[in-house]
């Protein structure tokens, strides 16, 4: 029996369980949608792309004026702010049109690691490089099958669900970026 009420589950771009380089993109987040559509309750999955704030991550390197490691080479990403994010997870449990509906939240357009840091660059008045990390050996396979499938263009599409959803927009990393400009230029303790 369904309820009136709907968790909203928070996926990922690509999570869609296509196959990889003999792998399943997201396997993981396929396996808990999956779980959470067959409890029995009401469900909207939020599948985001890449945060804009996956960049404060590399705060400290960029603080110090050390080049970022770039896993996703020349990928081209739909770089989504992650207010764009919470207020569809706000939006999508207030009534029954999004019940069993999947969105897939991006931004407004496609950029590469190069372009974001080129755009940090413009805000904060100095360079901010970037230097290619060619294999992904070091990182964990789940994470490997996922950037291989962007270095190999999955991720390279757009959606109009923010908009949709909010009646507005979707915010840009450009308008992302200046608002977070002081983490990328004090030091936090």
């Amino acid at each position: 029996m369904r309820s009136g009420t709907q968790p909203v589950l928070g996926g990922a771009a690509g999570a869609g369980g296509e196959p990889f380089d003999g792998a399943t993109v997201g396997a993981r987040h396929v396996d808990a949608e999956r779980a959470i559509e067959s409890g029995g309750f009401a469900w909207t999955v939020l599948r985001p792309a890449s945060f804009a704030s996956n960049l404060l991550r590399h705060a400290p390197l960029i603080r110090a004026g050390e080049p970022l490691p770039n896993l996703a080479g020349d990928a081209r990403r739909p770089v989504v702010d992650p207010r764009d994010v919470a207020a569809v997870a706000v939006a999508a449990p207030t009534g029954d049109a999004h019940d069993g509906h999947r969105y897939d939240l991006t931004g407004p357009e496609l950029l590469t690691f190069a372009d974001q840091a080129a755009i940090l660059a413009g805000v904060l008045g100095r360079p901010v490089d970037a230097t290619d990390v060619p294999t992904l050996d070091q990182v964990p396979p789940a994470m490997a099958t996922g950037i291989g499938w962007a270095r190999a263009g999955g991720a390279a599409y757009l959606t109009d669900h923010v908009p949709g959803i909010l009646g507005r927009p979707a915010g840009t990393f450009k308008q992302w970026a200046p608002g977070h400009r002081t983490a990328f230029t004090n030091a936090r303790g």
